[in-house]
């Protein structure tokens, strides 16, 4: 189902019964044709929204906002459009079908936020989106130019790392609370092992990155935006890991400054010796 698709056989049961006011409506509307239909093709919108299954969270919300935007819309634009002494309460019948579609939409919304009015982009349509897309970005042929490539690796790593940032973000809040033995694992680490498949290093590493993260706020806002790569970030944490909050909050600002000149080995380094100053037990 497309949700931006605008059907005016639904724009005509969302208002009056009687039927007639819409004939005046769109006798000399540019936006609808002889027939009824539309004569003028809704602007094309290009995003990142995934097709949601009904059990999926969010998806009931979503459909409904995205619904209610464009009969909100067409209603808005054929009521301005329209001309006659009928106008007042064609364009008041209009905007009371957009109103009732606005009001849900808002109220799924509230305090959500997202790219449009009475658009919501919660964070399980947006990993869909990835997982989707990234499915597609796996089978499509490689191109023929060698610098294409380069290109396209770098701007790939780039969107590894902000995954990075998204994954450990989720790692650290089911380690805190221990929802992954609420699933029958024997820890988050055997997790990330069964269900993803994740080397002993890789899982270890991705547990650090979610444990440490949360009590490193410039660091998270730096790796979140694209400022830190998941290497210097890695390391950044490392130096951090096993300080007590107080410890961390001082190593911080240090070891972000220095990651700001130099790489992930530099930084790592720095960050032993910072640390061994700060807890020489």
């Amino acid at each position: 189902m497309d949700l931006f698709d605008i059907d005016p056989e639904r724009l005509r049961r969302s208002n009056d019964g009687d039927g007639e006011w819409w004939d005046r409506l769109i006798a000399n509307s540019p936006l609808w044709s002889s027939d009824g239909s539309s004569a003028r093709a809704p602007f094309p919108i290009i995003g990142l929204d995934a097709r949601q299954h009904a059990d999926a969270p969010g998806a009931a919300s979503t459909g409904a906002a995205s619904t209610g935007a464009a009969g909100t819309g067409a209603a808005g634009e054929a009521a301005d459009s329209a001309d006659g002494p009928d106008t007042g309460a064609a364009r008041a019948a209009a905007d009371g079908a957009g109103a009732s579609d606005a009001g849900a939409a808002r109220g799924d919304a509230a305090g959500v936020g997202g790219r449009g009015r009475g658009r919501v982009r919660s964070s399980w349509v947006v990993v869909g989106s990835v997982r989707e897309v990234a499915q597609e970005l796996a089978l499509v042929p490689l191109p023929d130019d060698v610098d294409m490539c380069l290109a396209e690796a770098e701007e790939l790593l780039f969107a590894r790392d902000r995954i990075t940032c998204a994954l450990a973000d989720r790692v650290g809040r089911v380690h805190a609370t221990g929802q992954a033995k609420q699933h029958g694992h024997a820890s988050t680490r055997s997790w990330l092992r069964t269900a993803a498949g994740m080397t002993v290093g890789g899982a270890g590493r991705l547990l650090m990155l979610g444990a440490e993260l949360p009590r490193l706020p410039q660091v998270r806002e730096k790796f979140a935006v694209g400022e830190l790569a998941a290497g210097v970030v890695e390391a950044i944490c490392a130096a951090v890991a096993g300080l007590s909050d107080e410890q961390a909050s001082l190593a911080e600002p240090i070891l972000v400054e220095l990651a700001g000149k130099a790489g992930a080995a530099e930084v790592a380094k720095a960050g032993r010796h910072l640390r061994a100053v700060l807890d020489p037990d």
